[in-house]
């Protein structure tokens, strides 16, 4: 087992891939041209601290959400960039001088730093777009609220798989032995795996023992732990690797070379969404209700449009439609969150250094 080359992260992955554009039809709400022309008038010269993601991830933000919040409002928006490890340590760091507006972080950023009350809870009647989000993406009561989603699932070789594998116990099979590409231990996609295998054993996340155990039961078929997404591309195409257990977006610029290789949502043991938050900082130096009107922006099925077509992120937004099967493929839509298996962030943070450990122990020891 070896890690397919660790030099690039994923983020560092997505900054080298292009953005091949996707036709779709899609249902929006415009913002009506009143409400942009008052906006402007009123926040012209203002500026807008916020941090987020680099890379294509960035990009889509930037063109789906900062370009047009711009437009709107005539404000300015200065961008930091970091993970959001680096986000929580950020908001830790400037608890008693914060210099951010708004925060863009997975989910676990705003589980961690909420409780040390660091983040401001939302007003969801001054942001209009709230009210399409599904409740399922508004997390702790206000204090942050999702506007895209990734999936962890299967992606598999066609060449190998004639019909899709239906259930992660595929990654356990015997002739699978050095075929399988998993989550190297930092990242939270290993949790979400090690989650997945405790279902498998009869256990869940409050008794993942037994997932432990499945994971060691895995060692054998693994060929790579995945960092490298570009050399991991190359190996699933070559039939090295037949079978992964990763965030599905990320194949999503070989799979427009024709890559032979596609993701699967419809695993009866469920699939793990993770949405990408905005959150407030306590205390954080603009304007309020302009760092309400860009998250607003996030929010509007618009931008989801957008982000969905860059990057295959799944809209929170309910009222999001598209008409391209190739698109609803590729993508977890509203209509599908019922399969999403529910996984307690507040209690994961808690134990995920100690997994981590035992991940690497199991898996490589």
């Amino acid at each position: 087992m070896r890690n397919a080359t660790q030099t690039t992260s994923r983020r560092d992955f997505l900054a080298t891939a292009g953005i091949a554009a996707a036709s779709l039809a899609a249902t929006v709400a415009a913002t009506p041209n009143t409400v942009r022309a008052q906006a402007g008038k009123k926040w012209a010269g203002k500026t807008l601290h916020v941090q987020f993601w680099s890379g294509p991830e960035g990009e889509n933000i930037i063109k789906h959400v900062v370009d047009p919040f711009k437009a709107e409002t005539g404000a300015e928006v200065v961008v930091d960039y970091g993970y959001t490890s680096g986000s929580i340590a950020k908001l830790r760091a400037q608890k008693n001088d914060p210099q951010i507006d708004v925060f863009m972080m997975d989910d676990i950023g705003v589980y961690t730093t909420a409780p040390e009350g660091l983040l401001t809870k939302l007003d969801l009647s001054k942001i209009p777009n709230a009210k399409d989000i599904d409740p399922n993406f508004v997390v702790m009561d206000g204090l942050g609220i999702g506007f895209f989603t990734y999936t962890d699932s299967l992606t598999y070789n066609t060449n190998h798989f004639k019909t899709p594998p239906d259930s992660y116990e595929a990654l356990w099979d015997p002739k699978l032995k050095g075929k399988v590409g998993i989550p190297t231990s930092e990242q939270m996609d290993a949790m979400k795996l090690l989650i997945a295998a405790a279902r498998l054993a009869g256990g869940d996340q409050k008794n993942i023992e037994p997932g432990f155990k499945k994971l060691g039961a895995l060692k054998p078929n693994v060929h790579s732990f995945i960092s490298d997404f570009a050399a991991a591309g190359e190996l699933m195409k070559s039939g090295d690797i037949v079978l992964t257990f990763m965030p599905t977006y990320l194949w999503k610029e070989q799979q427009t070379k024709g890559y032979p290789f596609k993701p699967t949502f419809k695993v009866k043991e469920g699939i793990y969404t993770t949405p990408a938050c905005a959150a407030i900082p306590k205390g954080h130096p603009g304007p309020q209700e302009l760092a309400e009107l860009f998250i607003n922006r996030a929010l509007s099925a618009e931008a989801q449009v957008g982000m969905a077509q860059g990057l295959w992120y799944g809209p929170t937004n309910r009222k999001v439609k598209f008409d391209d099967p190739a698109i609803t493929a590729n993508l977890v839509m509203p209509e599908n969150f019922k399969s999403v298996v529910p996984v307690d962030v507040p209690a994961l943070a808690k134990v995920r250094q100690d997994w981590i450990t035992r991940y690497d122990q199991v898996l490589k020891g």
